[in-house]
């Protein structure tokens, strides 16, 4: 299990539409925002790199989501796990650190 924590910056009038993207995944959870200034934070829950990587190609692809960048990555049991076997997961932690626009 990964958990990001994530950045949002959107344009304000598309607050609404940005909630109901939000809705639509139960593994996305926000833990802060600042509507009138077109910012949130949120945390993501995947199994793996690959369930970021759909989630960032959404979210990329709106046209009022202005960036969407991860900052924390917490990886749990993973790290413990490779440690243990030797094999390592699918996640890449260079991959999420992307950016969509500059503002």
């Amino acid at each position: 299990m990964i958990i990001a924590a994530s950045i949002l910056y959107f344009e304000v009038n598309h607050y609404d539409d940005l909630i109901s993207l939000i809705n639509k995944y139960k593994n996305i959870e926000i833990a802060n925002e600042d509507k009138d200034n077109g910012k949130m934070v949120v945390t993501i829950e995947a199994e793996n790199n690959s369930d970021i990587e759909k989630l960032e190609e959404v979210f990329h692809n709106c046209d009022y989501i202005i960036d969407f960048t991860h900052h924390a990555f917490y990886f749990g049991d993973e790290v413990e796990k490779a440690e243990l076997t030797g094999v390592i997961p699918d996640f890449d932690i260079k991959k999420p650190f992307s950016k969509k626009r500059i503002l």
